[in-house]
This record gives structure tokens, C-alpha cells and sequence, in this order.
């Protein structure tokens, strides 16, 4: 399969965002897909500090495969481009994936009657969200692992299956993590307490498990009305989730589904886990193998392709 991939960059007030355009050929217009990430300090391929799965530069390699065209960009603070991440909100991250996407609708490439927005995880919210404040309107919107229930609940939902799974945890990290809990006590009272003070603050960083994250970010994700989020959606959605994803379940994205306006198209792929990749065994929230390696789970790149196939030959009868 031939790829061509160029740099390019969006200009945001005081810093620059740093992306790629993956293209199916050198030259030609091309359906077009915006990438918006998971949560975390992840860059353009999902890998954080250069480690990790690459599993979106695997993505929008299959995608230029089916001949689709996509732009994935570094977060803010993030790979190569400016700004500081901690410092970053949720509605921070939703500017910064607009000017991406009115960016890219001027670029010869880009076929502005066909463009898209592919969301994971947080991505799906943030898809959400900016498909009905953009004046050029995506032609769809595809979600990975979308999430119905507030990230309260999500985040209440993962703190339980961690209670539950700690004293079995195995390795290092699994006593580290059981260390922690003497001196912290139950983790899910903990997550409440965590979730609650997020709620009081304005700036600054807090930990939200073993990771320290923007406390307005935080806030910020927790208020979301994902409900008022989804009533807005103005274009179809395709929905894609994973059977043993246990971080956004196929059960809340089943319930999203549900709840749609618009046209909505929804699978669950069987032994996909959050990181879009299969994995025979049971479903576990603290998840101690090495998925780097794995590739991108078969049945969801044929779902995706089935689906494109279908967007082209709905357009080729307009």
C-alpha cells in the first residue's frame, strides 16, 4: 500500500499545533477524516512520550488504504507542538480540534463535501461537541469506544473494577499500587473525593490516580452534558465499540446508540479492548499487558472499510 504523509501545522494564539496528512496518493482531493484523541498527554500516533501502540498513525494507514485522507495532530504540550498540556482545559482541547478542522477544510486535498470527524474515547465527546458549532458541518461522525454515561460515572465505574481487581494485581505495579492504597484507603472513596474537590477548582494540577492532570481539564470533563452533547449531533454517526473495553463499556455506548437523533450505525466488536485491539481472556479494568505490539483489531478495520465503501457509493448516486 502506497501512503503519502506530509507535516503541517495550525497556527493557534501564541503556540503551534504539529500534525500529519496521511494521503492514499501524492496528489488528488480526498474524502477527509480529523483525528481527536483519547485523553492523556498523547500525540498524533497515541503514544505518549514516544512509547505506546502507535494505534492512530495504524489507523490512518488502513484508512488511506480505503482511500480516505486523515490529519492527526499533536496535542497542546504534547510531541512537538507549544503550549503546556497540565495547563489545558477540556474546552481548551475543543478550540484547538475547531481550528484543526476549519484549518483542513481550506486544504486542496480535502474534499469539504466529505469530511469526518473519528473520535476515541474523550475524542467521541469532543467530536460531539464541535460537530454542531463548525460551519462546514462533518458529513458524519465515527466513534471508537463513545461513552453515554457522564465521566463521573465512567471514572466511579473504573475506580469500583479496581477495588475489585487490586489484590490480584501481579508484577511491580500491582504491589506499587497496593502500597499506594494503604495510604490513601478504598480507592473508589478515594476517586469520590478526588472527583469532588476537581469540582472546586479553577487551575493548577491534581492526581487523579497515578497520573497528574489538569484540575480544570478535570472539571471541565466531569460538568459535560453528554446527553445535550449528543441531542445537538447534526449528521449521522457510525459507533464502534469494544466487547471487553471496560473504560467506555459497549453497554454505554449501546445506551448512546439508543438515545441518537440521527441516523446512527452501531457494532460491538468482539475481544476489542479500549486500545482498539483484540485480546482473548477476561475483561480487566488494570490491564498489565504489553498491547504495544498488537495489531488494530481485524473486525473493526472491516467495519470501517465496509462503511466507507458505502459513503462513497452513497455519494457517487448524488
Amino acid at each position: 500500500m502506497s501512503v503519502t504523509e506530509k507535516d503541517w501545522n495550525v497556527e493557534r494564539p501564541g503556540f503551534t499545533l504539529t500534525g500529519t496528512l496521511c494521503l492514499p496518493r501524492p496528489e488528488g482531493r480526498f474524502p477527509m477524516v480529523l483525528f481527536l484523541e483519547g485523553s492523556g498527554p498523547v500525540d498524533r500516533d497515541g503514544n505518549v512520550r514516544g512509547q505506546g501502540a502507535s494505534l492512530y498513525a495504524k489507523l490512518a494507514h488502513a484508512l488511506a488504504g480505503y482511500g480516505v485522507a486523515s490529519y492527526r495532530y499533536d496535542k497542546r504540550g504534547t510531541g512537538a507542538s507549544g503550549g503546556e498540556f497540565l495547563a489545558t482545559g477540556y474546552h481548551d482541547l475543543v478550540d484547538d480540534a475547531q481550528a484543526c478542522w476549519e484549518a483542513l477544510a481550506q486544504r486542496p486535498e480535502c474534499d469539504g463535501e466529505h469530511m469526518y470527524m473519528l473520535g476515541h474515547s474523550e475524542g467521541t465527546a469532543i467530536a460531539a461537541q464541535l460537530s454542531s458549532r463548525v460551519a462546514q458541518r462533518p458529513r458524519a461522525l465515527v466513534l471508537l469506544c463513545p461513552f453515554a454515561e457522564s465521566a463521573e460515572a465512567m471514572l466511579m465505574h473504573q475506580a469500583r473494577g479496581i477495588e475489585r481487581e487490586l489484590p490480584g494485581a501481579p508484577g511491580l505495579l500491582g504491589f506499587v499500587l497496593r502500597l499506594v492504597g494503604r495510604f490513601i484507603g478504598p480507592y473508589e472513596e478515594h476517586q469520590r473525593k478526588t472527583l469532588a474537590r476537581a469540582r472546586t477548582l479553577d487551575g493548577g494540577t491534581m492526581r487523579l490516580g497515578l497520573m497528574r492532570v489538569s484540575a480544570r481539564w478535570l472539571r471541565e470533563l466531569i460538568e459535560l452534558d453528554i446527553d445535550a452533547l449528543y441531542r445537538s449531533v447534526p449528521c449521522p454517526m457510525l459507533l464502534i465499540a469494544g466487547e471487553k473495553d471496560m473504560q467506555c463499556t459497549p453497554a454505554s455506548a449501546e445506551q448512546l446508540a439508543r438515545l441518537a437523533r440521527v441516523p446512527t450505525e452501531f457494532h460491538v466488536v468482539p475481544d476489542m479492548i479500549h486500545h482498539l485491539s483484540t485480546w482473548e481472556g477476561p475483561a480487566v479494568v488494570l490491564d498489565f499487558r504489553n498491547i504495544d505490539a498488537l495489531p488494530l483489531a481485524p473486525q473493526m478495520l472491516a467495519l470501517l472499510e465496509d462503511w466507507f465503501a458505502r459513503e462513497r457509493g452513497a455519494a457517487a448516486e448524488v
